[in-house]
């Protein structure tokens, strides 16, 4: 459809962009960006893949949050939080790792289309 348009889809997480060392915090920093007012923000995205075709699936604000279970506060403040959300992208980029996510596709400033991430769970691991 064109854009915009809200899917639900399955498929499977190949990589994050940036892309990422999962076993260092170091990769939640890369993740977090400051806004103009100064509040740290996560932003980046997951290359999704299903048997059709493959792409770049941008994640931040809230679902970012709850997709990594932690504030972008909580990455300088909190080891056991930052390995939780390590853990939890581990398990998303797993081979066999089959989501469910609802995406949006949104027409960019430029005339591209992007696709942003909703809601997003894993099915199998």
């Amino acid at each position: 459809k064109p854009a915009p348009a809200t899917f639900t889809v399955q498929f499977e997480v190949s990589h994050t962009l940036p892309t990422s060392d999962l076993n260092s915090i170091d990769t939640l920093k890369a993740f977090c960006v400051k806004q103009k007012d100064g509040k740290a923000v996560f932003r980046f995205a997951l290359h999704i893949k299903d048997a059709s075709s493959e792409v770049d699936v941008i994640c931040h604000g809230k679902v970012a949050e709850e997709l990594l279970g932690m504030a972008p506060q909580e990455v300088s403040t909190s080891v056991a939080k930052c390995n939780q959300a390590l853990a939890n992208l581990k398990e998303y980029n797993s081979a066999g790792a089959v989501c469910e996510g609802k995406i949006r596709s949104v027409m960019g400033k430029d005339e591209r289309v992007y696709f942003v991430l909703l809601s997003m769970f894993c099915i199998t691991s």
